[in-house]
């Protein structure tokens, strides 16, 4: 058995899965750092000239929207209603390519809000950024389906951060520090008392 190629096939294996873990920690801070209202953090998951399409918008319309580059999808997500919505995601696949550079995901997504609920699917590309930081290169929403009642008379009763312990920002790994690199956040939160 050559032992070089073992521990080379390895290291490929080990990089890809470190990729796709990457990947899912990205597209969980996207739908986190939205619900939260975050979107100046938000903005930097997406690469400065990032392709975003969404179909179907306003969702129920049959119309789309697209945009180029970073501050052009900033427009889309400060024009949302914060507060409103929650995103939650499923049947979440990720394909990473043979160097671990480039990904492609896909994911069913159901968003609700105060009268309704509506769903759809998220796709996009990812890719490993100079900067080491996983981010997407093109991202699609299409929304195919909801419903609502039209009763849209209340809101939820607090922002998503008011009672969390990273003020509703979600956990990030930080490979150089080999850790979540929250500590600040986290210390300065007494969970308990």
């Amino acid at each position: 058995m050559d032992r070089t190629k073992s521990t080379t096939d390895l290291e490929v294996r080990v990089a890809r899965l470190e990729a796709v873990e990457a990947v899912r920690g990205t597209f969980a801070r996207y739908t986190q750092l939205m619900d939260g209202g975050f979107v100046d953090e938000l903005l930097d998951v997406f690469a400065t000239d990032a392709d975003f399409l969404a179909e179907n918008e306003p969702p129920g319309s049959g119309g789309s929207v697209d945009y180029r580059g970073r501050s052009e999808i900033a427009g889309h997500y400060r024009a949302l209603p914060y507060g409103w919505f929650r995103h939650h995601t499923t049947n979440t696949t990720v394909d990473v390519s043979a160097n671990a550079q480039q990904a492609e995901l896909s994911s069913y997504f159901l968003t609700t809000f105060p009268g309704g609920v509506q769903g759809g699917l998220y796709e996009g590309s990812f890719a490993l950024d100079v900067d080491g930081v996983w981010r997407i290169r093109r991202w699609q929403i299409t929304s195919s389906w909801g419903w609502g009642t039209g009763d849209i008379g209340f809101q939820y009763f607090e922002p998503l951060a008011a009672r969390t312990l990273r003020g509703g920002r979600p956990v990030v790994w930080n490979e150089t520090l080999g850790s979540h690199g929250n500590e600040t956040a986290q210390e300065s939160v007494d969970p308990i008392g």
